[in-house]
């Protein structure tokens, strides 16, 4: 069962800019009333994997823990050597990551590389395909390997019609365990949009 764990996340949208003789109090109390979208978290009582999900303006993410085994598991058996699975597998925080356009008013947009990790250091960005491309190939994993990895992990951009989503793989350059919250970006045309899902947690390695 899901339970509600953060109240304050909030959507913003690009407008047009306001004219001159619009004063900042004004901009700011028409902020105040932009919906916010609360954050859903459950944990598998047999495994401890944890799943948060939110949903705003008719788009909905969700992202569940993936442990560094599984990790380890699935990129051995696609032609990774040890060394750099335990980059990915120890050195990152990895989550399968659900994005749905459920009843957004048109085709939305979206770009990984806008979305960024909030922690109480600051902000930073995803870790991204092609990131992890530069790595691989300076270690020299083999193309098969490298496509497999490419194939499983979320696409960096795309687009979605209403009804459209996909599943894969999104990383994080974060120490295992580490909370943050995660600020993800979508358009609508001209119309930027934004939602926080909020205390995410990187798994740890597998309970005894």
């Amino acid at each position: 069962m899901f339970k509600l764990v953060h109240a304050a996340s909030i959507i913003s949208v690009v407008m047009p800019a306001p004219a001159r003789n619009i004063t900042a109090c004004l901009f700011l109390c028409v902020a105040a009333t932009a919906p916010a979208a609360e954050t859903r978290h459950a944990t598998d009582p047999e495994t401890g994997i944890e799943t948060w999900e939110t949903a705003a303006q008719g788009v909905s993410l969700r992202l569940t823990q993936i442990l560094p085994d599984q990790v380890r598991g699935f990129y051995l058996a696609r032609g990774f050597d040890a060394g750099s699975v335990e980059l990915l597998a120890a050195g990152a925080c990895v989550f399968q990551t659900v994005l749905r356009n459920e009843s957004a008013r048109g085709t939305i947009e979206f770009s990984l590389a806008d979305w960024r990790i909030v922690t109480a250091r600051g902000e930073r960005p995803l870790k991204l395909e092609a990131d992890w491309q530069k790595d691989w190939g300076e270690r020299g994993v083999p193309l098969a390997a490298r496509t497999a990895f490419r194939y499983a992990l979320y696409p960096t951009q795309h687009r979605y019609d209403i009804g459209d989503w996909n599943m894969g793989m999104t990383t994080y350059a974060l120490s295992l365990g580490s909370r943050f919250d995660l600020r993800f970006v979508w358009r609508e045309g001209d119309k930027r949009h934004e939602a926080v899902l909020a205390g995410v947690r990187c798994a740890t390695e597998a309970r005894p």
